[in-house]
């Protein structure tokens, strides 16, 4: 028996490079997979080979300034073929060998791209080496000339990584001592100590020594005198607004600068003066704060604490009296602090997650629950009361936990009687009453819907038929408790009509256009209790597109409902409005083609009301 051949790295290589330029080529990522599914050689190996070849073609086509999107495009769409590793790999060579301004145009597609980057797929796999990338990136920039991008890198890492992240944490409360502000040692004894707080800005915890504390102390209380005593006029901060106007870019330094012809003017700018005021206050919550890695030592005196508030509140005074809006500042760098301080207490905590997490006794969660019958509910839970959003509808639902006993209780509801329904109703009709409309029943939407079907099912004006067009049910209602006014019975001893008398057989009579009606109401009786077919709620679902979801609302179902409509659309069309219409036909045999029709007509799209079902009465 032969030996089998071992696999031939190099050969692989240049095979796959070939497969995979030919995809870029003609846009088709399924040669690409094909072939390499067919190449001879265990997984490990082939997926070596196609990461490398991956990475050379990339690398050529970087170097001769072709579009290599679709590289990376292939190579997601073969994922299970390549290492989890290889995008970022290869987005880290294309970093590499680009310059800044390519760089930076090359990061629309990282950022726009950071859902798939968060996903299970690539997060474990990728997440440091997109770190890395990014952090290689700031190194390159310049932070006074690219501020821009170091922002959108910043804000990058901030949605890729989630809140609970430390790896960017300063949890040991270490500063950046390489940040060193150089003063000209010059006999000038304000613009020597101005600068050297920048070293206590820079290095908090020497302020903690005794003797480093009283020059920290002097200089300060020298600075903000001199603050005091040089106010700032609001004419300066509106000739800068009106400079702002007409350029709106604004340079941005990095670094003081420290010449010691400059600190008049400094001592005049707004900014400046914000820029220095704000980190004493910054300092002087590192002083007073808790941190849970001082030592012992590092703690301040009664005397040094009061010195501390004092200067918090000249600080305060000093920024609210610096224009523009020194108010509105002060409040906002307050405010920040006051967050700052909030991130710190949490540090101290041990950086506990901000995801609540369930008791270990807590029952699993379950799938969505079915829908039960009425009752059914009480009889699981126990007895509890189930709202159900409104008072009337609680009320309804939680009459019994056996819907059997709820129909054949004594105490249920049955239909009223027109006399004890309508007597308020004709009561407040009466003019001499002098109810105001507003407080009358037949406003009322509710009782406009009971009275309604009230009058359908006992009295017979209400199936009448008058060539009056379509008015107001609170009009139509006020003429129907006229009618069944003038019925009611002098007593309690005779019965109301429930015929048609004299009076309505001769208007009918009198009506031409209703002759012959029992053909029409046959006719229109048909109409009624016509069936949806399945072409019909098709056509339907797919003239109204995404606004099945209204037609869904008019017909009465819930945002629950319309979402697990979206879920489970359909399964031979993919449509979640046929699906819809198909169990609203199903629910009720009252939900006919006539009312879908009229629903249609209620939220405008009467056309496809027409082109389905014709265009009705």
């Amino acid at each position: 028996m032969a030996a089998p051949m071992e696999f031939d790295f190099p050969a692989a290589c240049e095979a796959f490079q070939d497969a995979v330029q030919k995809a870029v080529d003609q846009a088709d990522p399924s040669q690409c997979f094909s072939y390499a599914e067919s190449y001879c050689g265990n997984e490990p190996e082939k997926k070596a080979a196609l990461d490398q070849a991956m990475r050379d073609v990339l690398r050529k086509m970087v170097l001769s300034k072709v579009m290599f999107v679709m590289v990376l495009d292939i190579l997601y769409a073969s994922a299970e073929l390549c290492s989890a590793s290889t995008p970022f790999l290869m987005l880290a060579d294309v970093f590499d060998m680009m310059v800044l301004e390519d760089c930076e145009e090359m990061f629309d597609f990282v950022e726009d791209r950071v859902t798939t980057w968060k996903s299970d797929t690539f997060f474990d796999a990728g997440k440091n080496y997109l770190l890395r990338m990014c952090n290689d990136l700031i190194r390159r920039l310049s932070k006074s000339q690219n501020t821009v991008f170091c922002g959108r890198i910043q804000l990058f890492l901030s949605r890729l990584f989630p809140l609970s992240e430390k790896s960017a944490l300063n949890l040991m409360s270490q500063f950046n001592l390489e940040n060193v502000t150089v003063s000209i040692l010059i006999d000038y004894n304000l613009y020597r100590k101005f600068w050297s707080l920048q070293d206590y800005f820079r290095k908090p915890v020497q302020c903690y020594d005794k003797a480093a504390w009283r020059a920290f102390a002097m200089y300060s209380d020298e600075v903000l005198s001199a603050f005091s005593s040089c106010k700032l006029d609001d004419l300066m901060s509106q000739r800068k607004k009106l400079a702002r106007r007409d350029d709106q870019s604004q340079n941005f330094f990095a670094k003081y600068l420290t010449s010691e012809k400059l600190l008049d003017l400094q001592l005049s700018d707004s900014n400046f003066r914000r820029y220095v005021l704000v980190q004493f206050l910054i300092l002087f919550q590192y002083l007073t704060s808790t941190v849970r890695f001082k030592s012992a030592a590092q703690s301040l005196t009664e005397e040094q604490t009061q010195w501390v508030k004092n200067a918090e509140e000249r600080v305060y005074q000093l920024i609210r009296e610096t224009p523009p809006g020194g108010d509105k500042f002060a409040d906002t760098v307050k405010h920040v602090l006051q967050r700052e301080e909030s991130w710190n207490n949490w540090k101290n905590e041990g950086c506990p997650s901000f995801e609540r997490e369930k008791p270990k006794d807590a029952p699993k969660p379950k799938g969505r629950p079915k829908r039960r019958r009425i009752g059914e509910d009480l009889q699981v839970g126990g007895g509890k009361l189930i709202k159900m959003g409104s008072a009337e509808l609680t009320r309804l639902w939680n009459l019994n936990p056996d819907n059997m006993d709820a129909c054949r209780s004594e105490k249920r509801e049955f239909t009223p009687t027109l006399e004890e329904f309508f007597a308020n109703a004709i009561e407040q009709n009466d003019p001499e009453a002098m109810v105001e409309d507003q407080y009358k029943d037949i406003n009322n939407q509710n009782f406009q819907w009971r009275a309604l079907r009230l009058l359908a099912r006992r009295s017979p004006h209400f199936f009448l038929h008058t060539n009056q067009p379509a008015i107001p049910v609170s009009t139509y209602l006020e003429q129907m408790i006229s009618k069944v006014a003038k019925e009611m019975p002098a007593n309690g001893t005779e019965e109301m009509k429930t015929e048609v008398g004299e009076d309505e057989e001769e208007a009918m009579k009198e009506t031409p256009e209703e002759e012959d009606n029992t053909e029409e109401q046959e006719q229109n009786k048909e109409e009624v209790n016509e069936v949806i077919t399945k072409d019909q709620y098709v056509a339907v679902a797919q003239q109204l597109g995404d606004n099945w979801k209204k037609l869904a609302t008019e017909l009465g179902y819930s945002g629950e409902d319309i979402s697990d409509f979206e879920e489970l659309p359909d399964t031979e069309t993919g449509l979640p409005g046929v699906k819809m219409i198909f169990l609203w036909q199903d629910s009720d045999p009252e939900n006919t083609a006539s009312v879908l029709r009229d629903a249609l007509k209620e939220i405008g799209q009467l056309a496809i009301a027409e082109s389905v079902f014709g265009s009705g009465s």
